[in-house]
Order: C-alpha cells, then sequence, then structure tokens
C-alpha cells in the first residue's frame, strides 16, 4: 500500500534539537547524583573505603615494635595524644624510652627487636552502648564531644617476634573516623562471653 491509499501514516514530528539536549543534560545531572549519593553512603558505612580505617592500626603496631613515640600517638586523637605527651614528659623521658617503659611487657616476651606482622580478621560496627559509653567517657575526661563520622572495631590477629620468642595475639582495635582522618581511640585483647 503506498502512503496516498492509507491515510493512518502520519509523519513524526521533527524533534527539537535543543528540547532533546536539555532532557539528555538532565538526565546526566541526575544520573550523577544518584551515583555520587551511592558512593557517599557506601563510603560513610565503610563498605568501600574500609581500608584506610586499618591503616592507623598498622601504624600503631608498627610504632609500638620500633619504640616511635611520633608514629605512635600520630594514630590518636589530639587530645588522646596530649595524655601520652603529658605522661612521657611527667617521666622525664624520651620518645623511645617512654614506649619500652609503656610496652615493657611486651618487650621483655619477644626481646627488644620485637617485630609486628599484623593481618586484619574482621572489621564490625560496635553496638551502641559502647558508642555511647565511649562519647560520655570522652566527654568527661576532656570536658568536650567528640566529633567522628564513623567507627569501627578491627579485628587483628598480630604475629609478634623477637630474639626471644614469637607469639600470635589476637587484639581488637576501636577506630573513628574524624576530620584529621581514622584515629586509634582504643585497643585491648578479646573478651569471651563467658568472660563478661
Amino acid at each position: 500500500m503506498s502512503e496516498e491509499q492509507n491515510p493512518v501514516v502520519r509523519q513524526a514530528k521533527p524533534v527539537d534539537p535543543k528540547a532533546k539536549k536539555r532532557q539528555e543534560n538532565i538526565l546526566l545531572i541526575l544520573l550523577i547524583i544518584i551515583v555520587a549519593g551511592v558512593l557517599f553512603v557506601l563510603y560513610r558505612s565503610g563498605v568501600i573505603g574500609g581500608g584506610a580505617s586499618e591503616k592507623p592500626v598498622e601504624t600503631y603496631l608498627n610504632a609500638i615494635c620500633s619504640r616511635d613515640f611520633d608514629g605512635f600517638i600520630s594514630t590518636m586523637p589530639q587530645k588522646i595524644a596530649a595524655d601520652h605527651i603529658s605522661d612521657r614528659d611527667e617521666l622525664g623521658l624520651d620518645g623511645s624510652e617512654y614506649m619500652s617503659r609503656l610496652y615493657a611487657d611486651y618487650f621483655g616476651e619477644f626481646g627488644d627487636d620485637m617485630s609486628v606482622k599484623a593481618e586484619f580478621t574482621g572489621r564490625s560496627r560496635p553496638d551502641k552502648v559502647y558508642i555511647d559509653n565511649f562519647r560520655q567517657s570522652y566527654l568527661e575526661l576532656y570536658g568536650e564531644e567528640i566529633r567522628f563520622s564513623s567507627v569501627f572495631e578491627i579485628d587483628v590477629s598480630a604475629v609478634f617476634s623477637g630474639s626471644k620468642s614469637s607469639s600470635e595475639v589476637d587484639l581488637e582495635f576501636y577506630v573513628i573516623k574524624t576530620s584529621d582522618g581514622w584515629k586509634v581511640v582504643g585497643a585491648d585483647y578479646p573478651t569471651n562471653p563467658a568472660e563478661e
């Protein structure tokens, strides 16, 4: 059938190139906003970029072994670091002497040439009770609220070794994300539920 015989055939309206370009721009902007929002949520929750939360833990452990006081306190929020500086100064020790005294049990067990190899075995969010207790303790100790956007418990299997001995030590670190980056706010040995 020819066009002349078929009265139903319609010609397509010409598309306004400006309107089409405007729609494409709007869709592109919406896509960028959605992708940025998803990435922001994933980053804040630690699903992506979480390796950064492990870095201060690694620095902390290596600083202990090398008796690097400056490296050690660089992993902590300013007020907690200031407490260590104050303790060191009151004892009249240099940084290396302070680290030797603070971790004398480790150096005594493993040797003065102690080194560490850390394997990160897990990362989770502490429960709300822990976070609230930490905030309250910080407020009581330092007279101000600490601001952080994220917090994780990081489980570490640390193999300490030196001239005296070698042993694997399980540790739990608590890290927070502040405006200065990820900081260590606590480290402890894991407890069994029966011990609580």
